[in-house]
Formats: C-alpha cells, structure tokens, sequence
C-alpha cells in the first residue's frame, strides 16, 4: 500500500560551481626611451581586475585586465620611478550543469609574482593569479510536510527558513573631476592609485534598494618638480545607487556587499594650465540578495500503527539565510625594517585582507590577515620599500544559532601612521561584512509504502503496558516500538516534552 504524499518547496540557492582557476603570466618588458634605466627593484606587482562577468550554458566566462606595475630606483638611487603595462584575459570556467538566471560573486587573487632585470632596460616578469568563483542558481528545496492516512503516526520539525526570493548584480560608476589641495605641487603622473567603497544604508523602496555610501580614493602622483618628488591626496565621493532585485518587498532581509572593480584618472589641466585636476572614474559592483522568512514542516520519522511501513529517505542538507553582521575596527601594529631608520614616509597602503569564521556561545570569531606596505625613505634620504603580513583577531555578536558558517567580507580602509623610534606605529581601519548561513540537516523522505501481508502484532488482551523509562529517552521512540501514538503516550503519564525528565514507570496506551 502507498501512502499519498504532501510535499513542500522552498526557493534555496544551489551552487553550481565554488572554487579557483589559476592564469600564469610570462611577459619580457622594455622600458621605453621616457623612462630612466634601472638601478634597483624596490616592488613588482600584478593587479588583475574582473571587468564582467557572464554565463553561456554551462559555461562562466570572466573577462578583465592586469596591470604590471614596477617601482624603481632611478640611476642616482634617489628617485623613485614607475613603469606599468596592461593586458587582458578571458576565462572558460565549467559548471556542473546550465545555469539561468544565476549569480556570480567573481574576485581575483595574486598567488606570486617573481621580478628580474636582465638589464637596465629590460626586465623579466613570471607570476601567477587565480580567478575565484562562485556560481548559485536558485533552486527548489523539496521535503515530504505530511503522510496522508489514518493508520500513520508522524514525527514533524518545525523550523523557520529565509526563502531566496530574488537577487540582483550590477556595476556603476561614480565619476568626478577632483583637484589637488591647496599648497599641493602640480602631478606629472599618476604612480598608484587604489580605492575602497563603505556602504552606509540600504533601505527598500518600491520593490528596489536605495543604497548610499562613500567611494574613498587616494592617488600617488609624482609632481611636475625637477626632483620628481612622490605626493598623495584623498578623497571622499559620496553616491547613491538604485539597485533592481525583483523580487524584493518590505517584510524581506537583505544582504548587500559592494567592491571596487577599478580607480582610474586622468591628469587635466586648470585654467591656468597647471595640472591639478584628476578626472576620476571608480567602478563598483553591487550584489544584493533579498529574503523572506518561511516556517516550514518536514516529516523526519513516521511508522504505521497497523502494518510494517518502509520509508524511502535520505539524509539532506539546506542552507538558509541567517542573519548579517558588519562592523568596523581599527586595528594597530608597528613595523620596523632591520638595520634601517625610517626618516620620513612617502606611503603606506593594503593590497590583501581575508579572514576565516568560527561560531562560539553567540560569537562570530575572526582570525585575519592583511598586509601593509611601506614607502619611506632612510637616514640618508633614500628610498626603500617593505611589506608585512600582520595578524588580527575579533569577535562579533551573533544572535542566530545552529549550524551555522559564513566567510566574511574583509576591507581594509584608511590608514594613519607615526614615526617611532626607527618603526613606524600604524592603525588600520578594517571593514568587515558577513552574510551568516544556517546548515539545517533533515530526513528527506521519497516514498512511504507500507506491507499488508505483514500487520502489526498486537496484545487485544491489555488497554495498557508497563514500561520502565530512563531519564531523557525519547518518547517518540517508545511509541514507535510499541505502535502507538505519542500523543497518548505523553497524556497518560503527564509528559510535556519530547523526552522523559525522570527515570521510572511508564504506562503506554495500547
């Protein structure tokens, strides 16, 4: 005999594709006649960017660029230069089926670079970086709510999930002409450029996220001077963006996290024809996610009264929105480089941060890392260049519980320094935004047949049994082994949980 089904669905997002697909790189580059020769590498680099991102069948292909970026001393040894060269890729990443309608979170991350000159003018560069992606469609959760029929006892989670209810991606520009601050020498060229974005609302209208946040910018530039000296300048650019997520109504929690794809800027010239002005482009991706709270039933166990039954089911797995967490800490550390006096600093930056996630008596617990790099100059006014990795930990709040896992978002931010001794103290701003997932594992039932040639043995001599229960059995257990129903287990003998608080008789309905 079957027994007719009642099943569920609930919107999850399954992912198709979760890992890294590296791109070597092996180029020979010449100095062109502009630049002076080399008298030693102070820092090689490789800056790749993903510039879109799109899915054919089951196919993700990532188009960007990388630059090359040397920093140098010229032949006096009191310059620094810079020379930089651009590329571009495409990469074919397979899925483990075809995706519509999917959304892709993509980064790229530098696994080593390796920098030699062959001679003052020509330099040989080998490096490799990893293009990191995750793919997810939305998919359907399908779990068994009931069994249909009069002979069946059940036993039912009752749970609450966040339904994935839609998603949007979308990348904008922030545009502006910028000039340089007053008493600030004109820029001959811009060295380094970076950019971080800090999202401070997003709030729901009319089935869209209004998001408002800040664009922070900061250029290196060599200026028009006839010793070439290296100046900074930053700026803040506020924005707001309208994000479409269809989808999204009033009663859903979001999850939004923003990136800079790109900073760029072009040095203009002032009425005056002095060049103070950088025509600055920040591109940025925005992803958002919009959930709803479901509460859903599942059937774990069940067993027939009347005859054997067999269940079908396979144990299964689902994810589902949490919470978001996100928070901002300033964390400080102090660099020194051996046998060097740091004089003066011409700047500092981050170029990688990460972290990993743990859950603990309602703590999210961080272990990090990001780097610093610093360009100074020593007690006899030459440049030098040194990088560190430092180490940072925190805890968050948490208010969800269960299964839970998350990989944080890690920014870093401003940074701000002073001269110690021969070190230097600095503090780091760091930004950190997570989107908290809860694992929920549950009997996944497929079908329910039970044996008519097999009927349940019963004693129709007693209307009840005596049984001797330990303290914490599972009452469902014992009405599952004597085929009877724990409802009339537990209004018998006064139980009100799942479990028998007390060791001791029990009187079981039969």
């Amino acid at each position: 005999m079957d027994y007719m089904l009642e099943r569920e669905r609930i919107a999850v997002g399954e992912i198709l594709f979760d890992g890294c697909q590296e791109q070597p790189i092996d180029i020979d580059i010449n100095l062109p006649d502009y630049c002076p020769d080399i008298q030693r590498i102070l820092k090689c680099q490789i800056y790749p960017k993903i510039s879109s991102r799109s899915i054919t069948g089951d196919r993700l292909m990532l188009d960007g660029s990388y630059t090359v970026k040397i920093f140098y001393l010229d032949p006096e040894g009191k310059c620094v230069r810079c020379h930089e060269c651009d590329d571009s890729y495409t990469a074919e990443i397979a899925l483990k089926q075809q995706a519509e309608n999917a959304m892709v979170s993509a980064f790229a991350r530098v696994e080593y670079v390796n920098c030699r000159a062959s001679s003052p003018r020509r330099l040989n560069v080998h490096g490799s970086f990893s293009l990191c992606a995750k793919v997810i469609s939305t998919g359907q959760c399908e779990m068994v709510s009931n069994i249909c029929g009069s002979d069946v006892e059940q036993q039912k989670l009752q749970t609450t999930a966040y339904e994935l209810v839609g998603f949007a991606q979308q990348q904008f520009s922030v545009d502006e002409v910028l000039e340089l601050g007053q008493g600030k020498p004109p820029a001959d060229a811009i060295v380094r450029s970076d950019a971080y974005v800090v999202l401070q609302d997003c709030k729901i209208a009319a089935g869209k996220l209004m998001t408002k946040g800040e664009a922070n910018v900061k250029f290196l530039y060599r200026t028009v001077e006839e010793n070439g000296e290296l100046e900074t300048m930053e700026y803040t650019l506020p924005f707001t963006q309208m994000l479409d997520c269809d989808g999204v109504t009033d009663d859903c929690s979001c999850f939004v996290s923003m990136d800079v794809v790109s900073a760029d800027a072009q040095i203009k010239n002032d009425y005056s024809g002095d060049k103070t002005f950088f025509d600055t482009q920040v591109k940025i991706s925005a992803t958002a996610k919009a959930y709803r709270q479901k509460k859903i039933v599942l059937v774990n166990d069940a067993f027939s009264r009347t005859y054997d039954m067999n269940i079908d089911a396979k144990q299964k797995t689902m994810e589902t929105f949490a919470e978001s967490v996100q928070d901002t800490i300033y964390h400080k550390a102090e660099l020194t480089q051996e046998g060097t006096t740091i004089t003066k600093v011409i700047d500092v930056w981050s170029e990688m941060a990460s972290a990993t996630a743990s859950f603990d008596e309602g703590k999210m617990k961080l272990k990090g890392k990001y780097n610093l790099c610093v360009l100074a100059r020593n007690e006899q006014n030459a440049p030098i260049y040194f990088e560190r990795m430092i180490d940072f930990e925190h805890e968050m709040s948490c208010s969800a519980e269960g299964d839970l896992k998350c990989e944080p978002e890690v920014t870093t931010g401003a940074i701000s320094y002073r001269i110690s001794g021969s070190g230097i103290e600095m503090k780091t701003e760091i930004f950190i935004c997570a989107e908290i997932m809860r694992r929920i594992t549950f009997k996944s039932v497929t079908a329910v047949t039970a044996d008519e040639t097999k009927p349940v043995a019963r004693d129709t001599t007693a209307s009840l049994c005596l049984y001797f229960a330990d303290a914490g059995e599972s009452v469902w257990d014992i009405a599952r082994e004597y085929r009877t129903s724990m409802a009339s287990v537990c209004a018998e003998n006064g139980i009100t949980g799942d479990v028998v608080e007390n060791r001791g008789m029990l009187l079981i309905p039969m």
